[in-house]
């Protein structure tokens, strides 16, 4: 008896697996003839209509991959089909010929009423605020890596005995502040090298961040251009740095508190078009809350800090691309 009603559960296992599979080709051939017939369609709509159908499967598709429920192999993927949309490009410039672009700097170096000691090293530039003892802001580029020995992350933060403020690895202890990098070290260690990454902890490139800002939202776009953007665009093009309100609050070493902090990257499309996109970050930030709604113009950002990016850009290239708000991140 108990042998047959096991017969009988296993015949009925079969037969939801058969129901299931059939269930499945069902909704494979309807996707496939859907696909078809969207298609179709599309091929006979205007630019503009194809544009705004690209637009919308873009936000289904960003949809899919926030939810978090599916694996890293997956939003790859989901990533790539978006990838293939030209509307994910965003708002593109035609500007022809570019200049202005050199080996950290894009258009040249900010410029501000506060003075700032440059600082170069192997894998960025930093303008240094002596009087703040932060960076003002800091630049690289990032391109593929080509036979680069990375290493592991240090220890320790150093002193970077360039600047008069000699700010030290302890100057932030038992402050509740992380040691915020600006220059990241995993991008800077996988592009350039080791030497570049030990100076990614010079003390000239760090300013006080909350740590659930800085492990979380700040080091998820970090990641994202160190690895997605390095992997589908020849060179991208990062500024970043700190924002102040008056009064402006300090730690008990000196070192000024912002209140938020910016991130501008530019990317070259070929041929002969440009395009950014700014965030603002700012140090309460909710680590749940989507990227995209810290999107700002770089306008905002000059407001906000006073100084002048994009510089060397004809002055008609620079007020479009710094008044352009994006939809999304790229």
């Amino acid at each position: 008896m108990a042998r047959k009603r096991k017969i009988q559960r296993r015949v009925r296992q079969l037969g939801m697996l058969g129901r299931l599979w059939r269930n499945c080709k069902v909704a494979v051939v309807l996707s496939i003839i859907a696909a078809i017939i969207f298609g179709v369609w599309y091929s006979k709509q205007d630019a503009a209509t194809q544009r705004r159908s690209q637009e919308v499967a873009i936000v289904g598709l960003d949809f899919l991959i926030e939810l978090k429920q599916t694996n890293r192999d997956a939003d790859e993927m989901l990533n790539w089909l978006i990838q293939q949309m030209p509307a994910s490009l965003g708002n593109v410039l035609a500007v022809g010929d570019i200049e202005g672009a050199d080996r950290y700097t894009f258009a040249g170096v900010p410029v501000g009423a506060r003075p700032v000691k440059v600082l170069n090293n192997k894998g960025y530039l930093v303008g240094y605020d002596e009087a703040l003892r932060n960076p003002a802001w800091v630049a690289y580029r990032l391109e593929h890596p080509e036979n680069v020995d990375t290493s592991e992350r240090p220890e320790s933060f150093d002193v970077d005995r360039r600047t008069r403020a000699r700010v030290d690895h302890y100057a932030y202890s038992n402050s509740g502040y992380d040691r915020g990098h600006m220059a990241p070290n995993f991008a800077i260690d996988t592009v350039f090298g080791q030497r570049a990454q030990r100076e990614t902890f010079l003390m000239s490139n760090i300013v006080p961040q909350r740590p659930d800002l800085n492990q979380g939202p700040w080091k998820v776009l970090e990641q994202t251009i160190a690895r997605r953007y390095l992997r589908d665009y020849t060179e991208v093009w990062v500024i970043t740095g700190p924002i102040y309100t008056e009064p402006t609050s300090r730690l008990a070493s000196g070192v000024a508190i912002p209140v938020a902090f910016f991130k501008i990257v530019v990317d070259v499309v070929e041929p002969g078009g440009l395009r950014a996109f700014a965030v603002i970050l700012e140090q309460g930030v909710d680590p749940a809350a989507k990227m995209a709604g810290y999107l700002v113009t770089i306008d905002a950002i000059e407001a906000a800090t006073g100084l002048d990016f994009l510089s060397l850009l004809d002055d008609s290239v620079e007020a479009v691309l710094e008044a352009d708000l994006p939809k999304r991140l790229w």
